[in-house]
């Protein structure tokens, strides 16, 4: 059975001055005709048919079967599927019974140019007004689908109609088919032979349509030359990226494709050398530039600088890749990153990954998805008798299966109960106080930080962040001359410090920070106070750790220290379209 993401059909109807005509349509079936045939034909030709209904039998009857429309004649299709000129140029939808169809009717010419009154006046040949490319889906197909699929359909008219314009191409097409239908109409009908067939072999746009509905049908991918001359390529996101451990939803690919930051980086899905052979001759040579400087350990910023290249475009050349199922998005490999377990990971012994994994890495699969069970930094994978080198390359061809995600830290800034008059002492410590709430980090206890040249609030000034209470800009600007390496002389006042925090900070939650022992330091106050627009869950610590320019170690002590008002949990980055439920 067919995917529901899969066309049911391609049809290509025209009308002009010889009447609506089905032109063409694949796929095509000669046997099912012949059923028809034999059905209606009553044994005794002198016999009085008559029928009788079953009241078991009044289902609604499919025009599906096997993945396919079935049902419909030739003639009807014409008649449904051509519209009035008026109705040209825009997107056409119909829906019947269990089938949908979809396309964008097309204008040949204006009927009013000199153009079509000089060719009606030459009966010789026949004039063609306009044309309808569309693709049979199924009734419950939802938008977003019907969308891709009249999007194809306009760019392959729109290709159709250039030529047509340029050299008669699709009249040229018209009449070969026309002839094929004449030519098999004469044949006895004992023969039964379906002229569709015939067209495959002499028309080149029956070719190319039948190529469209294989590669939707097999890939999701279409990629054809009209004429030879207009290429036309086109991705189908509901199939490219509808693999068999799970399924992405478009919008969700899409919110990943705008969570990409340039601490990221690209993993190629394929492998390089066929993927420079599957490029187009006149592709732009900065993807080929990208696809042969791109390595799991390089950041897109990284990238962007050994390729010469503006980091705005480096990010489209980048969701390019991930938008046809060519590449995903990573946080380069390292060992403090915490893998685990993907939910749609298949256990089964026996199936291909496993014999794959084998012929590759010499192991067993399933021994090294065991250790991959629980959320660990992977430089504590010490049970992996391997070198790190082939430890890389393991962990690569996971992240390419999609059988391991990584998970990141998030912080929440949350309120107490705790009251003024509990407000701990200056001599107080920590340790005397007993905390409401703890903090479980898993993470590397030491690594530098990730970005030299991070300024804060560069990339997310634009960014909101809602808490329960309000919202707040997540502009640092007035915290971009808080350093650590200032002295108490120099740096801002606590009061300057407590009005900052105002700024951004609801009362209760200020009020829940100052009653943190911690607070009473000025150094742990200064960078909470910087760090705090981070603290809505909605950027995890490497994202702190690249615009701040902090290291790990700065902030899981701030998070300690702080730890009765801050709470933190693990998932995924937004960036990786396989995940769901917190973009």
């Amino acid at each position: 059975m067919s995917s529901k993401s899969s066309p049911l059909s391609v049809i290509l109807v025209s009308s002009g001055s010889k009447g609506d005509k089905l032109l063409f349509r694949y796929p095509f079936h000669v046997e099912e005709s012949k059923e028809i045939v034999q059905k209606c034909r009553p044994s005794n030709p002198y016999a009085l048919h008559v029928e009788e209904e079953d009241p078991n039998d009044l289902k609604p009857a499919s025009s599906i079967k096997h993945g396919q429309l079935v049902g419909y004649s030739d003639k009807i299709l014409a008649n449904i599927l051509t519209t009035k000129t008026g109705l040209c140029d825009r997107r056409f939808e119909l829906t019947i019974d269990d089938v949908k169809f979809v396309g964008q009717p097309t204008l040949v010419q204006d009927v009013n140019t000199k153009w079509f009154l000089e060719t009606s006046l030459n009966r010789e040949s026949p004039t063609m007004i306009m044309f309808n490319l569309v693709f049979v889906l199924h009734a419950s197909a939802d938008f977003s689908l019907v969308q891709c699929y009249q999007d194809l359909s306009k760019r392959l008219s729109l290709a159709l109609k250039h030529e047509e314009r340029r050299c008669g191409y699709l009249s040229h097409q018209a009449i070969t088919m026309l002839t094929v239908h004449d030519e098999v109409a004469s044949l006895p009908e004992d023969i039964g032979d379906s002229p569709f067939q015939l067209m495959l072999s002499r028309s080149k746009l029956c070719r190319d349509l039948k190529d469209v509905y294989d590669g939707l049908c097999e890939y999701g991918v279409a990629h054809v030359h009209i004429n030879n001359w207009i290429e036309v390529s086109f991705c189908l996101p509901h199939k490219v990226h509808n693999l068999d451990l799970l399924s992405i939803d478009p919008d969700t690919m899409e919110k990943s494709l705008a969570a990409i930051r340039p601490y990221h980086a690209m993993l190629l899905l394929a492998d390089e050398k066929a993927l420079l052979n599957d490029l187009p001759k006149d592709c732009s040579p900065s993807l080929r530039r990208i696809i042969k400087l791109s390595t799991p350990l390089k950041s897109l910023q990284q990238l962007s600088q050994d390729a010469d290249l503006a980091l705005s475009q480096v990010f489209q050349l980048v969701g390019h890749m991930v938008y046809w199922g060519k590449a995903t998005i990573i946080y380069p490999i390292c060992g403090s990153n915490v893998y685990v377990l993907s939910p749609h990971t298949p256990t089964d012994r026996f199936s291909p990954l496993h014999h794959e994994f084998h012929e590759k890495f010499n192991e067993e699969l399933t021994k090294v998805l065991a250790d991959f069970s629980l959320p660990t930094p992977l430089s504590e994978h010490t049970e992996l008798s391997m070198s790190e080198a082939d430890k890389f390359k393991m962990v690569v061809w996971l992240l390419q299966k999609r059988l391991l995600v990584q998970l990141h830290m998030y912080v929440f800034l949350i309120t107490t109960n705790i009251s003024p008059s509990q407000a701990a002492s200056p001599g107080e410590t920590k340790e005397s106080k007993k905390a409401p709430l703890t903090l479980t980090v898993v993470d590397s206890p030491t690594d530098g930080a990730v970005n030299s040249h991070g300024s804060s609030g560069s990339i997310l000034d634009n960014t909101s962040f809602d808490s329960d209470d309000h919202s707040m800009s997540t502009s640092l600007d007035s915290y971009s001359t808080m350093s650590m390496d200032d002295g108490p002389a120099r740096g801002h006042s606590r009061q300057k410090i407590l009005e900052s925090l105002g700024n951004h900070l609801s009362s209760s939650e200020k009020a829940s920070v100052m009653v943190v022992p911690a607070a009473a330091n000025l150094a742990d106050l200064k960078l909470f106070a910087r760090l705090c627009p981070y603290f809505r869950g909605k950027n995890h610590l490497e994202e702190i750790m690249y615009f701040e320019n902090v290291n790990r170690s700065q902030i899981r002590t701030l998070l300690d220290k702080f730890k009765q008002v801050l709470v933190a949990c693990q998932h995924q980055d937004a960036a990786t379209i396989r995940y769901k439920e917190f973009l």
